[in-house]
């Protein structure tokens, strides 16, 4: 890289400010913890530059890594000389990526989220935190790789109720009864949907976000978020 390019960067990390320091390229930085010289987060509104862009709440995908995620479009999209209602449009409609969190839809005013490729505890933490958990309905679980989910208890305290499923089930259960969360069982993903459905509420969350693999039952992640998908469609169609 020369003087002449921008490399944005995420301030949020330590290793990002090390890098800063560094580099010879122009460096803009991006935060949701502190006002910088760049794009930030700033109460509910995310700024470039002192400059006013939109509202965090107004982003199309929920989850505070999806805050950080529009502060680096941001960043990229004012050095490219691109309108700012321009790129608030784009952000508010984008509805995520196939699998990462996306956004089926809604039925009866309960809303469908596809995480399917949220094959550890951290992506599943992520996308905890873009919901108010007394509505989320959780369905959760998969490979067994040995591992316990005692990190994850903190983020599911609070979730209405957990669908478990998997060979991962037991270990699964344990965190949710740390937790004090009541759970369900469910054979695979169709029924996890179905049963999830069935208990919700208007204004409630139905997310796929298992914290696990998906090999004990599906050969990949895309398979399984797209029996969720088509359970979503089969549901929504009777």
């Amino acid at each position: 890289m020369s003087a002449d390019d921008f490399v944005v960067l995420n301030f949020n990390q330590d290793l990002a400010k090390e890098l800063a320091q560094k580099t010879v390229a122009k460096v803009v930085p991006f935060s949701t913890t502190e006002k910088v010289d760049g794009a930030y987060l700033d109460g509910d509104t995310l700024y470039f530059k002192g400059e006013a862009i939109m509202k965090a709440s107004e982003i199309g995908v929920p989850g505070s890594h999806n805050v950080e995620n529009a502060l680096a479009t941001i960043a990229v999209a004012k050095l490219s000389g691109i309108a700012n209602d321009a790129i608030k449009e784009t952000l508010t409609h984008f509805g995520g990526v196939k699998h990462r969190l996306q956004a089926l839809g809604e039925i009866n005013g309960v809303k469908f989220y596809n995480d399917s490729k949220s094959t550890n505890i951290l992506a599943t933490q992520k996308a905890l935190s873009g919901f108010d958990s007394s509505k989320v309905i959780l369905i959760a679980g998969g490979l067994d790789r040995g591992n316990e989910f005692d990190e994850l208890v903190p983020d599911i305290t609070g979730v209405k109720l957990m669908v478990i499923l998997g060979e991962s089930a037991p270990r699964v259960k344990r965190a949710a009864d740390k937790a004090n969360v009541p759970y369900v069982d469910a054979k695979d993903v169709a029924d996890a949907a179905r049963i999830a459905y069935d208990k919700a509420e208007a204004g409630d969350v139905v997310l796929l976000s298992p914290a696990n693999a998906s090999w004990d039952m599906y050969k990949s992640f895309e398979v399984r978020g797209d029996e969720f998908i088509a359970t979503f469609e089969a549901i929504k169609g009777e």
